[in-house]
């Protein structure tokens, strides 16, 4: 189990790298930086180390799309996926900038991939 975990976060670390050095790009909806804060400050207990966590990727990130950007394509997209508001946030991210989408979490990507959006998950690219 911790393998497949550190194994995942080197990819993960790899494919961010890719953004730092402007080989990829990264959209990403404003409340992915609230998730981020939340699970970094739960993981260490550190407010710095989740508030570093927040920059960096708003720093390398080519846009981060606020609600306003995003409510209506994310209601449309509710109501024709029937998914969690997180995740038809993420979806009409990646909708409405061409993205594909890189998750680890198994039933957001069986959703996009119901719903034609182009995903990939993490585990299958280690």
């Amino acid at each position: 189990m911790y393998r497949h975990q550190l194994s995942l976060h080197h990819r993960a670390l790899e494919i961010f790298e890719d953004i730092i050095r402007k080989n990829k790009t990264m959209f990403i909806p404003s409340i992915v930086l609230v998730e981020v804060a939340a699970v970094i400050s739960r993981i260490t207990n550190s407010r710095e180390d989740a508030y570093d966590a927040v920059e960096k990727i708003r720093k390398h990130s080519h846009r981060v799309l606020s609600d306003s950007d995003i409510l209506d394509s994310a209601i449309a997209t509710a109501v024709e996926t029937k998914a969690s508001g997180f995740d038809n946030i993420v979806l009409a991210c990646t909708r409405l900038t061409g993205s594909a989408l890189i998750t680890d979490d198994l039933k957001l990507h069986r959703i996009a991939e119901e719903h034609g959006i182009e995903s990939y998950l993490l585990r299958e690219l280690i």
